[in-house]
């Protein structure tokens, strides 16, 4: 039996985990939760947006699951932070982050993160993160597998087209043409995408302990301020 590290498991413990769908809120929310508490922010689709960029780099097919799982494995990986707010994602020694939000990153980073070989490196390697220190950690697997040892958890959710608008007003910011219409035909078809039935992105498969925070009609504040009242509570005590 292996036995696990008293240190990295109180740091995990003290983890905030946030889950959701796409355009959910989580890294807007988290950021600023993160800033709240003093701690470092991780959104892991950014590790996701890596290994994408990996295989568009190195000319794998990314529909080849073999040939993918085994570049995520080789790979130099990395997250750091100058501002605890801004994660910077390192691929061999190379800061990456600018390039994640790259169109073909996109277009290929559901096809990557649905091998099942990946998710579970990368998972191991998120972990890893969050044994070195607690962090505020957003994706859509965290507090029902990565950090499941997390007191604080949250899912914060949001219909399509409420989550389509803000994808649009993100996507009109970078300069991108694009439409309402289409945005939301994409929100849609990464939900099918991302709903593997082992990610929370739909309220019902939300880790049992987490607190559920619609983000339709609520403001960033009130969001924060719920996260941050959980966290605080969950904590005071250890």
């Amino acid at each position: 039996m292996t036995r696990r590290d008293p240190i990295a498991s109180d740091s995990i413990a003290r983890c905030v985990a946030i889950d959701g769908p796409t355009a959910a809120g989580k890294s807007v929310v988290g950021r600023a939760v993160a800033d709240r508490l003093r701690l470092g922010f991780f959104d892991t689709g950014l590790m996701y947006r890596a290994c994408a960029l990996a295989v568009l780099e190195s000319a794998i097919d990314p529909l080849d699951a073999g040939a993918v799982t085994a570049l995520v494995r080789g790979l130099d990986l990395d997250v750091r932070w100058e501002d605890p707010t801004q994660p910077r994602m390192f691929l061999r020694g190379e800061d990456v982050t600018a390039r994640l939000r790259e169109r073909a990153v996109e277009d290929a980073v559901s096809l990557v993160s649905r091998i099942p070989d990946v998710r579970d490196e990368l998972v191991r390697r998120q972990r890893a993160v969050a044994s070195r220190e607690p962090v505020v950690m957003a994706g859509r697997d965290i507090g029902t597998r990565v950090l499941v040892e997390a007191r604080t958890k949250i899912f914060l959710d949001a219909s399509a087209e409420v989550r389509a608008r803000r994808r649009l007003g993100e996507e009109l910011d970078r300069g991108r043409q694009t439409t309402f219409e289409r945005v939301l035909g994409q929100t849609r078809r990464r939900d099918e995408l991302d709903d593997t039935g082992k990610r929370a992105v739909r309220r019902e498969q939300a880790a049992p302990d987490a607190i559920v925070v619609d983000t339709d009609a609520l403001g960033i504040d009130a969001v924060v301020d719920r996260c941050v009242e959980a966290y605080q509570s969950a904590n005071a005590a250890a």
